[in-house]
């Protein structure tokens, strides 16, 4: 397999290592995926606030939890930041 279908693997599983039963994350779920799987990379998850906003944010629909497709979209904004600031570091 290349290297991005490993990814595509991944992050599949990650996301299903943390949802629930309904294959969606809630509050605690995502929060407990935030600390496992960035640390400090997101700031403070500790804080409620952080947590309810990243949440919030996530929540496109409005559902009161993260699904797939949402949780996705989170991992592919933190990448491009990230790339951003590597590349910025290669400069």
């Amino acid at each position: 397999m290349s290297a991005l279908q490993n990814a595509m693997i991944a992050l599949i599983g990650v996301f299903h290592e943390h949802a629930g039963e309904d294959q969606k994350l809630n509050k605690a779920e995502l929060k407990t995926l935030l600390e496992t799987e960035f640390g400090a990379m997101l700031g403070n998850v500790q804080d409620k606030k952080v947590v309810d906003d990243i949440f919030s944010s996530l929540d496109g629909d409005g559902s009161g939890s993260v699904d797939f497709p949402e949780f996705v979209t989170m991992v592919a904004c933190i990448t491009a930041v990230t790339n951003e600031m590597l590349c910025k570091e290669l400069k």
